[in-house]
Formats: C-alpha cells, sequence, structure tokens
C-alpha cells in the first residue's frame, strides 16, 4: 500500500510541476505576443508622425499639437514595452541592463553587451550574534527541546 501511496504522490507532484511550467510557458508566450503588439503600434505611430512632419515641412501645414500628441502617445507606448520585457525577464529569471536594455542573467555582474556593471542586491545579513549556539546543539543531541526538559 506505502509503495502506491508513494507512487500517487509522485504522479501528483509531477503532474503539479508541469501545471506550473505550463503556465509560465503561456505566461511567457502572452507577455511575447504584448511585445509584438505593441512594437507594431508604435511603429505605426513613428510612420504618423513622420507623415505629419513632412506634411508640415512641404505643405506648411500646423501639424505641432498632433505631432506632441503622437510623441507622448509613442512615449507610453514605450514604456509599456519596457514594462512587458522587465515581466518577462522576471519569468526567465534574469535582469535588464538599464544601459542597453539586454537580459543579463541574475549570477552575471557586468553586461555582455556593454560592460555596465549590474546592480545586485547585497545579501543580507543574518545577526546570529543571540542565538545560543551551545543550547541549539544540545537539543539537536538529546532529541527534546528547553520545553520538554523543564516539564
Amino acid at each position: 500500500m506505502a509503495f502506491f501511496d508513494g507512487l500517487q504522490k509522485s504522479v501528483t507532484d509531477a503532474a503539479a510541476a508541469a501545471a506550473k511550467k505550463t503556465s509560465e510557458l503561456t505566461g511567457i508566450a502572452r507577455i511575447k505576443f504584448n511585445i509584438r503588439a505593441e512594437e507594431a503600434r508604435l511603429r505605426s505611430t513613428f510612420s504618423k508622425i513622420g507623415s505629419l512632419f513632412y506634411a508640415s515641412e512641404r505643405e506648411g501645414a500646423d501639424n505641432a499639437s498632433e505631432i506632441a500628441t503622437l510623441i507622448m502617445q509613442a512615449d507610453k507606448i514605450k514604456g509599456d514595452i519596457a514594462a512587458y520585457r522587465e515581466k518577462l525577464a522576471e519569468y526567465r529569471k534574469t535582469t535588464i541592463c538599464p544601459s542597453c536594455g539586454t537580459e543579463v542573467p541574475k549570477d552575471v555582474y557586468f553586461c555582455p553587451i556593454c560592460g555596465l556593471k549590474q546592480e545586485r542586491p547585497e545579501p543580507e545579513e543574518n545577526d546570529d550574534s543571540d542565538i545560543d549556539i551551545d543550547s541549539v546543539i544540545d537539543d539537536t543531541f538529546d532529541g527534546e527541546s528547553k520545553d520538554d526538559k523543564e516539564d
């Protein structure tokens, strides 16, 4: 019976791992799709800006307000793309280089493209000075805790 319980647990664990991986892959695919869609919107916005600028130069039309609106729209789209790339980097367990935008593994200290030193959070130092190591060792080897000894 223990064999079947162990087998059932193994199958359940494998199914949960597969479901998690599938969810991650679906999330990555969704983010990549959103990035491509936003990049297409950005190209379209840049094209509109160019057309309006060309009309302003050739025909003397005053398109400054429309161009300014489109520039603000392009800036927002670029921000959205950056946010999607950050989310994608989280899924991939990487970071984005602030200088060139390359995905950099978290264990790399310099960007392989531009050479910028990557900021890494300092590991938190645990202040273990107030722990009585002798009591921890005694508790471990005695098989009973201090609470048990007092009873």
